[in-house]
């Protein structure tokens, strides 16, 4: 990326950011991660249990979502070009609508996290914004499209809006993990409000083109009254 807008607000510096990613043992091969888009010093463990899943993989697609919205007259989603030319692809992130970055601090938060716990990929971050199921749709051939065998999708979401109460966060999780474990319907049950996570657009896309459902793996266990957890869509045979 061209400049670091989250560094020291989402995510620590230098050595505090080594600590946090500490040692990562690659025990397993993931097709894709759905990871937490909190600061890092309260979700660090999800994301290490995360990216132990990433044995052979050197090539990242970052999915985020835009809280709030996409700008008038921009595509559904956003990158320079309509495909992911590995070429293009490098150390230092792809190309992405500056505006986007400095609102969404989710895809850095992440991108810091792959630069020191996959230091040989190269990756790239898509800002996304779906609602319908056209859209969706229209990402779901892209992201077909850009696969590979060393490629690892990660979706930045929470499962649960910002609540009141954790007792609130947790009833909201129960559902959105039961219907990530199912995965039907997603983005309907999202538009009538049975579900409450802002990558719900992403997700529903990405179970268009490669289905199957989520394995849930952990949960971040403090207080917090949104709800932050890992869940794995496992490599099919």
């Amino acid at each position: 990326m061209k400049e670091r807008y989250h560094q020291g607000i989402f995510y620590p510096e230098g050595e505090a950011l080594s600590s946090l990613v500490g040692e990562i043992r690659k025990e397993g091969r993931a097709k894709a991660l759905i990871l937490p888009h909190a600061e890092l010093k309260r979700c660090a463990s999800l994301y290490r249990e995360g990216f132990s899943y990433t044995e052979g993989k050197d090539r990242v697609i970052i999915l985020c979502p835009l809280h709030n919205g996409r700008m008038e007259g921009e595509k559904d989603f956003f990158f320079e070009g309509d495909v992911l030319p590995q070429s293009h692809m490098v150390h230092l992130g792809a190309e992405v609508n500056e505006a986007y970055a400095e609102e969404e601090p989710s895809g850095e938060t992440i991108s810091a996290f792959i630069e020191k716990a996959m230091p040989e990929a190269s990756y790239a971050i898509i800002y996304c914004d779906i609602k319908t199921a056209a859209e969706s749709k229209k990402l779901s051939s892209f992201l077909k499209k850009n696969d590979s065998p060393s490629t690892l999708f990660i979706i930045s979401t929470n499962l649960s809006p910002r609540c009141a109460k954790k007792e609130e966060a947790e009833e909201w999780r129960k559902r959105a993990k039961e219907a990530l474990i199912d995965c039907s319907l997603i983005l309907d049950k999202a538009n009538h409000h049975k579900l409450s996570f802002c990558g719900s657009g992403i997700i529903d896309a990405f179970e268009r083109a490669f289905g199957g459902g989520w394995k849930h793996l952990a949960d971040c266990v403090d207080d917090s009254t949104t709800a932050h957890s890992l869940l794995i869509k496992e490599e099919s045979n």
